[in-house]
């Protein structure tokens, strides 16, 4: 024979030598390149198929070896499925009990189920069930091997009614139970088959699958499930494909509970404190979901230094999955006031500030929104001109030009802030290895860049749902907290998740025992100065009227102010000597806190000013323009205004009508000083001059003079001896001199 055709001419022929001319065919097949080709077009397969209906084992193990070949292509599996090549198969698996056939036989069935169209047609003619017979009841290394791998392939591209199916068969199990050998390619063939089949079972989410599973891999009894476990846990230093099984186990929900009586957790918490691990640490976590597992894993020596190191980890990914465990140790109170001994709050506001300076807003409100703000044009500015503010320091109190101002004591207009916000800102075919698709997928092991919105919301819900325990109050009762909250609030836009911040904070200040905290770390001014202080005008900016609001349910709760404990720190920092710095400080901050937080207790508040001198002490800090409490005092003070019904009316503005000047005049009760050429100074009303004389009353109302502006009016040629004081009784009906 010189040919793949004459070969093939010879088998058709049937004039003997088939053996010889089958065996040429497959040395050529291997060794030259143009081979495949030859053979599909003169009808190989054909030939071959007809030759799988002798009795002689010898020609069909051969011709089974020449097919497993073919079928390493995409084209030729089509080919043999069309000839109908597994009714063939079918046939040969039930009829005879040959080795050497049977791992050819599933070889090539490994080729074929790489597609998912060729499934169904498997599962028609019992390939799989036929296979799972065989594989349960041969000792043939070889044999288990080719038979795991080739219900590996099938499974891999079942759908959810021929994984149930399989699951019946107990397929899991027989495979299973092949990790017992000692050959280590069949004991590698069934971790791959175990990480093909728990994935696979994940994708189609079926519950029912997926518990079956599992269990069929550890057993149906906790003896077993503990034995196979202790199997996989020897395997796992050589054999890193244990950690993914167990992870994708430890991924069904409803096998948290049954990996608890394997003991499973014990086994990766001993693994872990001597190794990191990625796939056992998110093992672990998964187990954690489960209440028997927490029970188990709170017994384990140091678990609160395993736990919370993952969220001081560098790796995001564990952090992500740490915090979405977190909650559900919420309801057990030992096991919180364990973990906060061991520092877990400062660790997830840490988390929460790095956030907040990740994903802060640059511009809350929109820059082209029509809201009016309140800059120079409308008000003018007490501090410097060149001074700059950093995002901690305090806001710049700017008053309004018209000395009438706004009394509501949170009113845009009394005490606007100018702020700047920072910007941060395998293959079954022979030719490739046989590593299964899911064997591969490492999508788990991509670290995050940053927290993402869920996990945030989950530490601000958590430290919600702890503050109920005492200890964890008087922790958060920190300026680094407080303002890690208010950053989160005021720079985040999440609106949904702001209600359970605002409780954080109202928790805080309904603490009696924080009261003094609160007091010497500025927090509910800080609080004034970053919430109820608006860029625009509340009317016309939705988030500055969101934020004023936040503000004042914060400042309005702060109940520990009010409660006798809180009456009893004060009054007794108010009755202390003023001489020590520190005391004075203490007096200063008191003074100013009162009016701000003592709304419902009028009793109180009247004590603290008439006895203890509130009023006084703000008046005293609002003569310094330079003080670093001139803001906080000006909006105490507007407060108290509003607490006590004391109103000033905004000023009428009356434009001129008579010219075209568009000048505006402000009508108000004010004094004049009129300056006489002997340089006599007389001070006057100015309303009432203009009332009583046509000549006053043209210079002050009619807009045209530039005496209508002006404070101090030159009267010429009238001196003290023009009887000048009887022309002002006459006039005005009041007059004073100045000396």
């Amino acid at each position: 024979m010189d040919s793949i055709t004459s070969a093939l001419a010879n088998l058709a022929a049937d004039k003997g030598g088939i053996y010889g001319s089958l065996v040429y065919i497959r040395s050529e097949m291997a060794k030259k390149n143009g081979a495949l080709k030859e053979f599909r077009e003169y009808g190989g397969i054909r030939i071959l198929r007809r030759l799988l209906q002798q009795v002689n084992p010898k020609i069909t193990s051969l011709v089974l070896s020449i097919l497993g070949d073919y079928s390493m292509n995409t084209e030729c599996c089509e080919e043999l499925l069309n000839y109908g090549i597994l009714k063939d198969l079918s046939f040969i698996m039930k009829n005879i009990n040959v080795d050497s056939i049977h791992y050819r036989i599933f070889r090539l069935i490994a080729n074929l189920a790489k597609s998912e169209t060729h499934i169904p047609t498997m599962y028609k003619h019992n390939i799989h069930s036929i296979t799972i017979q065989i594989l349960s009841n041969t000792d043939s290394d070889i044999t288990k091997y080719t038979a795991i791998r080739a219900l590996r392939k099938i499974w891999e591209n079942s759908s959810k009614i021929g994984c149930s199916e399989m699951l019946k068969l107990q397929a899991v199990k027989i495979i299973s139970d092949s990790l017992k050998s000692e050959c280590k390619e069949i004991v590698m063939a069934v971790l791959r088959a175990q990480t093909a089949i728990l994935y696979r079972v994940l994708e189609l989410k079926h519950a029912k699958n997926s518990l079956e599973t599992v269990v069929q891999i550890l057993g149906n009894s906790e003896q077993k499930s503990i034995d196979n476990i202790c199997i996989l846990m020897r395997l796992l230093p050589e054999q890193p494909l244990v950690s993914k099984i167990i992870y994708a186990m430890c991924k069904i929900r409803d096998a948290l509970g049954y990996l608890h009586q394997s003991r499973l957790i014990l086994h990766i918490t001993e693994i872990l404190k001597k190794e990191d691990n990625h796939y056992l640490t998110l093992s672990m976590c998964l187990l954690l979901q489960c209440p028997l597992n927490r029970i188990r894993f709170v017994g384990i020596q140091d678990w609160q230094s395993l736990f919370l190191g993952l969220i001081t980890s560098t790796n995001h990914t564990y952090i992500d999955i740490a915090i979405n465990t977190l909650p559900h140790f919420q309801y057990c109170k030992v096991t919180i006031k364990k973990m906060v001994e061991k520092g877990l709050i400062p660790m997830l506001i840490k988390l929460l500030s790095l956030y907040v300076k990740t994903n802060k807003m640059p511009h809350m409100c929109p820059l082209e929104m029509k809201a009016k703000s309140i800059d120079s044009s409308t008000f003018v500015s007490c501090a410097s001109p060149t001074a700059t503010y950093e995002h901690d320091a305090s806001p710049v109190w700017t008053p309004p030009k018209d000395d009438n101002i706004a009394t509501d004591s949170h009113s845009p207009y009394y005490s606007p802030v100018c702020e700047s916000f920072d910007i941060e800102s395998v293959n079954a075919d022979d030719s490739k290895s046989d590593i299964s698709d899911f064997e591969e997928k490492d999508d788990e092991i991509l670290e995050l860049s940053s927290l993402d919105d869920a996990a945030v919301c989950k530490i601000i819900q958590f430290l919600t749902h702890v503050m109920y325990i005492e200890k964890v109050v008087l922790l958060m009762a920190d300026k680094y907290v407080w303002e890690t909250i208010l950053d989160y609030m005021q720079y985040i836009e999440n609106g949904h998740n702001n209600s359970n911040a605002l409780k954080i904070l109202e928790f805080i200040t309904r603490e009696v025992l924080n009261l003094n905290s609160i007091l010497t770390d500025e927090l509910i001014l800080t609080t004034h100065r970053r919430l109820c202080r608006p860029i625009h005008e509340l009317d016309l900016c939705n988030y500055c009227m969101i934020r004023n609001k936040l503000g004042m349910r914060i400042i309005e709760n702060a109940q520990s102010f009010s409660s006798k404990f809180g009456e009893g720190i004060m009054t007794g920092i108010m009755d202390e000597p003023d001489t020590p710095d520190i005391k004075l400080k203490l007096k200063i901050l008191v003074s100013v806190h009162v009016p701000i937080v003592i709304q419902s207790d009028p009793k109180l508040l009247i004590l603290l000013l008439s006895r203890y001198k509130v009023y006084y002490i703000l008046c005293n800090i609002i003569k310094d323009e330079q003080s670093p409490m001139f803001d906080d005092a000006i909006g105490a003070l507007i407060a108290l205004f509003n607490k006590v019904k004391i109103t000033f009316k905004k000023s009428e503005i009356q434009y001129c009508e008579t010219r075209d000047c568009h000048k505006s005049i402000v009508q108000k009760e004010t004094t004049v000083t009129l300056k006489l050429d002997d340089g006599t100074l007389i001070n006057a009303n100015k309303s009432l001059l203009s009332l009583k004389s046509p000549m006053f009353e043209a210079m002050f109302r009619s807009g045209g003079f530039k005496e209508a502006y002006q404070n101090t009016i030159r009267l010429n040629d009238i001196t003290t001896n023009c009887n000048i004081e009887k022309i002002l009784w006459n006039t005005s009906g009041t007059y004073q001199y100045v000396e």
